[in-house]
């Protein structure tokens, strides 16, 4: 019996306590209903329960902030106000003003704080493809010359991006539209490259030997990009995009092959040429693309050309391995490159009120 007694005091006390709870969906409406009838300086304490004790849901939130805030305006309380509003600001980084409904005080205010992103981090994937533009062939056997053909394969790059609005505080619009997007990505670029007749027959009726190989470089891009937005903001925000790229060489590889007509075949692993290629190479990357907000991150896809300036090629041009074993050399050659990325980026806020410089 005792035990009964226990368990149903303990019931009846967890059923009053939720009684006892406030339902903050009611409170919101009465909340409004009570900054209607203009009774301003009830809200605070109607409200007070649900705020500190997160009863509300995100968007409740925000609109007991507004009313907050439009409340300690109309009761001449600034202090109170700035702090209200500051708390709208963290509850939604991405509350935007109706300037067709909101009183005219209220933007006033919404205006003097920072409410645009401090800067954007986020991650990049896409695939490319190489393709490099010989400026002088260079060739072992005579017969070489001018012959070898490269084509394109598939690599996978990955990184990082980082966007701060350049002008994001100017009065121009036009200004407001450029962001500084640097890129950091891992980028795989490989191609084939074959020669169909290394030496001919002494009396010159026939190839003896053809070479193919497949080379693989991994590069790590710093692309230093400016976008800029092609409409204003929205939720659909395509846009334009152009800087240098500066690579630094990570590693290079030659996976390759020399077939005789006679039947043998000469092969082995892959080689390595790092010395052959400059550790250093510049390009310009030009593209387009968009950005579509979903919640609070902007999902990004774009489209891009990347046109090389310098030759890939170092002045350690020879690879003995390559030149005695294969009949090959390297020729000049820059590389370019087509690339298409998708990812993701999480706007940074830190709303707060703006300073004013005398």
């Amino acid at each position: 019996m005792k035990r009964i007694l226990i368990t149903g005091f303990l019931f009846f006390n967890l059923v009053s306590a939720f009684a006892q709870q406030p339902n903050c969906s009611q409170t919101l409406r009465l909340a409004r209903s009570t900054y209607d009838q203009g009774r301003l300086h009830e809200l605070p304490g109607l409200m007070k329960d649900c705020l500190s004790k997160d009863g509300f849901t995100k968007q409740e939130k925000v609109e007991a902030y507004k009313l907050l805030t439009m409340a300690f305006l109309y009761l001449e309380e600034p202090e109170k106000a700035d702090s209200s509003m500051l708390l709208l600001l963290k509850a939604d980084p991405f509350f935007e003003i109706n300037k067709e409904v909101d009183p005219q005080e209220f933007i006033g205010l919404y205006n003097t704080f920072r409410t645009t992103p401090v800067f954007s981090v986020g991650l990049k994937l896409g695939a490319n493809i190489s393709q490099p533009s010989v400026s002088s062939n260079y060739y072992v056997g005579a017969d070489a010359k001018g012959l070898g053909e490269y084509s394109s394969t598939i690599g996978l790059q990955f990184g990082l991006a980082f966007e701060k609005r350049l002008f994001q505080n100017s009065n121009k619009e036009l200004l407001k539209r450029f962001t500084l997007a640097p890129e950091l990505l891992y980028v795989p670029r490989s191609f084939k490259y074959d020669v169909p007749t290394v030496f001919l027959n002494d009396n010159g009726s026939g190839s003896v030997a053809k070479f193919a190989a497949t080379e693989t470089q991994a590069w790590l891009d710093l692309n230093v990009l400016v976008q800029y937005q092609l409409k204003k903001k929205s939720r659909f925000n395509p846009y334009v995009t152009l800087g240098p790229s500066f690579s630094y060489l990570l590693s290079g590889t030659r996976q390759q092959v020399l077939t005789r007509t006679s039947g043998s075949v000469t092969s082995g692993p892959d080689i390595e040429i790092n010395k052959s290629i400059k550790q250093l190479i510049v390009s310009v990357v030009a593209g387009a693309g968009v950005k579509i907000k979903v919640g609070s991150v902007y999902l990004t896809g774009d489209v891009r050309y990347q046109f090389g300036f310098s030759n890939v090629t170092s002045d350690t041009r020879t690879n003995f391995e390559n030149t005695l074993d294969y009949g090959n050399q390297f020729n000049n050659y820059s590389l370019n490159n087509i690339a298409v990325m998708i990812g993701g980026s999480k706007p940074i806020f830190v709303p707060k009120k703006k300073t004013h410089r005398k």
